[in-house]
């Protein structure tokens, strides 16, 4: 199959190179260039532009930051693009941006599935992510041979129409936010009553919010937050991505946002998102 990859960050360019090892005619474009040398090198062709990435491809794979790169992508590849096109956009952009997207797809005569990955870039290095998709049936079957090569086959989830698959991904990462900003709270009220950060870790690995603990306890205990394996800056996204889809009904979530730009003000933009409990980030205001 002809695929079209566009977006390699540090996802995408992981994801590309499974499509690439797995055989695939593999196209690749990503809009911050020097990205591609290691997959031409391996044999895939870089191309100057999304137009060019999709012309004469089966099947096209984005994978950017958010809805607005998703849509400024998808109106370059729509007149470049062969009718019948299979569009699997793994970018986690939101329920309504996700159907706004497929919309513009299907008018287009481009089939589209709405394909956001769980997981950050050891499952994606591994080839194992879990993909929820939105869509119809035989778009998914279509697509699945594709999608195993990034994903774990067991765990390729058909959840819905379009739009089903990015509600389900930002349900998801809202509680990976929020349960990051318990961490940071609880932690921080500890410390203030002059509890030690150690055995506050080891107190909290037992409790209910034992699973970010231990998945961060390295972290959390050396206080380096890299590398990241999802930035201060990504998981901020997502979540203004959940305020803005039902607005003002979410206040833990608004005040987990407050904090993030309080971790980006303390210079841990980049840093992973651990580090919303850095000791150097204050509360928000």
């Amino acid at each position: 199959m002809k695929v079209a990859f566009l977006g390699l960050g540090r996802m995408g360019g992981r994801m590309a190179r499974h499509l690439l090892t797995a055989g695939h005619d593999l196209v690749v474009w990503n809009r911050t260039p020097g990205r591609a040398g290691e997959l031409t090198a391996a044999g895939a062709t870089e191309a100057a532009d999304p137009a060019a990435a999709v012309r004469g491809a089966d099947a096209a794979v984005l994978m950017l930051f958010d809805p607005r790169s998703a849509a400024d992508v998808l109106a370059a590849v729509i007149p470049a693009a062969a009718p019948g096109l299979l569009l699997v956009n793994c970018t986690t952009v939101g329920p309504e941006p996700a159907r706004e997207l497929g919309r513009k797809a299907s008018a287009a005569g481009l089939r589209y599935l709405d394909a956001p990955v769980i997981g950050t870039v050891g499952p994606a290095e591994a080839g194992t992510l879990r993909v929820l998709v939105g869509g119809s049936e035989a778009d998914l079957a279509a697509a699945r041979n594709l999608l195993e090569t990034f994903g774990d086959a067991e765990r390729i989830d058909h959840v819905g129409p379009v739009g089903a698959a990015s509600a389900l991904k930002t349900v998801f990462n809202l509680g990976l936010a929020e349960g990051m900003a318990a961490v940071a709270e609880v932690l921080r009220y500890g410390t203030e009553l002059g509890v030690d950060r150690g055995l506050l870790l080891t107190e909290l690995a037992g409790g209910p919010l034992g699973f970010l603990v231990n998945y961060k306890r390295t972290m959390l205990e050396s206080g380096d937050y890299s590398p990241a394996a999802f930035t201060v800056t990504g998981i901020a996204k997502d979540v203004r991505l959940a305020t803005e889809a039902v607005a003002g009904r979410l206040p833990i979530a608004e005040a987990t946002l407050g904090l993030a730009a309080a971790a980006e003000s303390a210079g841990h933009a980049d840093d992973d998102f651990a580090a919303l409990a850095a000791a150097d980030v204050p509360g928000p205001a």
